[in-house]
């Protein structure tokens, strides 16, 4: 019995987070940013630029392709930290079933009635504020 309240005060969020994102996800995640600002930064010119003697990413073409380069890479690594965390959601989707034929046409005829009931309960209130203004003006003027 001891050893079920031990097992229960563990931090849960610590333990997802020590076992399904580990640090390299972190720091994955930090350098596709870091990339991206990079990149960004370089295609835009004004606080970061590249000297045209540089070598290999020297120049304006070659400065241009250095930072699509940059920004493609950044995203790329985003992605890849995404996907290990959407991964499980994925294999949750697999078991979700559709609804019946009848369900699905009740859902709708629910869903449709119930905007119609809305729709004239703000007619009404609107008709009624309406009202209220005319006879507000009649009273002042």
């Amino acid at each position: 019995m001891a050893e079920k309240v031990k097992s229960e005060k563990k931090n849960r969020v610590m333990e997802y987070l020590v076992t399904e994102h580990r640090i390299e996800n972190y720091l994955l995640l930090f350098l596709g940013i870091f990339a991206i600002e990079l990149g960004v930064l370089l295609l835009q010119g004004k606080l970061l630029t590249i000297p045209e003697d540089a070598w290999l990413i020297g120049g304006k073409t070659n400065t241009i392709v250095f930072s699509w380069i940059l920004v493609a890479l950044g995203t790329i690594s985003i992605i890849l930290v995404a996907s290990s965390f959407y991964r499980p959601s994925f294999d949750e989707i697999k078991h979700i079933t559709g609804l019946k034929w009848k369900e699905f046409l009740w859902n709708v005829v629910k869903v449709v009635v119930f905007s119609i009931v809305l729709a004239l309960f703000f007619l009404l209130c609107d008709f009624v504020i309406e009202k209220i203004i005319q006879l507000l003006k009649n009273l002042i003027y």
